[in-house]
């Protein structure tokens, strides 16, 4: 595989000394003894992680805000942030979810004011019969926009029966479902889940977030995941994420890059490759070539 083009479709920008928005940051970082986490991460310090040897050419900012409805100065501010980029930027925004409906609404119909806006996802993961799902949802099917679903094996089914009521409606799933029992037959549990989820939906699916649940980021270490995922959504409905700088709590990013980048050109073709490292995230989030 020739060396890939990159459109990173899970990254989060921030600079949590300048904007006080990330409270559940500052407690991850120091639960973790990962104080790096709270370093200014722009878009010039995202592409300058970067490897140097692949080629950037777009990202999905995922809202992290978790002050009481700051993703609204956020979105403010990525606005100011696009500008800084030498690539598209586009995001996926949040919500709270237990804002009175018109309330909810509002916020959403705010930060679609900026055309950098192509979804919503909230975290932590919302419960499939929290009162605020209906208005979420129709909100992003009227506006034709993405809902980034936070999800684990256990709430995958019942996810897949409330979306089923609305077959127009664009989802990816983060983080290949957030999987955290690393034994065999935890794996073999998610492999299934992936299968089912698959089979039965149209939705996309993200390859990130490993750095979060494995101890260490390898070639070796990726390989039964990114088996597993190809299996289940075939390259032609996975995306790379590399969810920077988050999972820099066991990989940096350019050794994540370093990891993936051979270890997909040994199992995928060229077109296949491509698909997962850029065209299905351009298609997914509409961002320009």
């Amino acid at each position: 595989m020739t060396p890939p083009t990159i459109v990173d479709a899970h990254a989060h920008l921030w600079d949590p000394a300048a904007n006080p928005w990330y409270p559940r940051l500052h407690g991850v970082a120091e639960g973790t003894g990962s104080p790096w986490l709270l370093d200014r991460h722009r878009y010039a310090d995202f592409a300058e992680r970067h490897h140097p040897a692949v080629t950037l050419a777009g990202l999905v900012h995922v809202s992290a805000s978790s002050a009481p409805h700051a993703y609204l100065e956020e979105a403010r501010w990525l606005e100011g942030e696009r500008g800084t980029a030498t690539v598209p930027i586009v995001s996926i925004g949040t919500v709270d979810p237990l804002l009175p409906v018109a309330e909810l609404v509002a916020h959403l119909d705010q930060q679609a004011a900026y055309d950098h806006l192509r979804g919503i996802r909230v975290f932590p993961g919302l419960e499939p019969d929290a009162p605020g799902v209906p208005a979420i949802l129709d909100w992003l099917a009227d506006h034709e926009l993405v809902f980034d679903l936070v999800a684990t094996p256990d709430t995958l089914p019942a996810w897949a029966s409330v979306l089923a009521a609305r077959p127009g409606l664009r989802v990816v799933l983060e983080h290949l479902g957030s999987p955290q029992d690393l034994s065999p037959d935890g794996h073999a549990a998610w492999r299934d889940a992936m299968r089912v989820a698959a089979e039965g939906t149209d939705w996309m699916c993200k390859f990130s977030g490993l750095g979060m649940v494995l101890p260490r980021v390898t070639g070796a270490s990726l390989r039964p995941w990114l088996e597993g995922a190809v299996a289940a959504w075939g390259w032609d409905r996975l995306l790379f994420g590399s969810n920077m700088p988050i999972d820099s709590l066991r990989v940096g990013h350019a050794d994540l890059l370093g990891a993936i980048v051979p270890l997909v050109a040994e199992l995928a073709t060229d077109q296949e490759g491509a698909q997962f490292f850029a065209d299905n995230t351009r298609a997914a989030y509409d961002l320009p070539v």
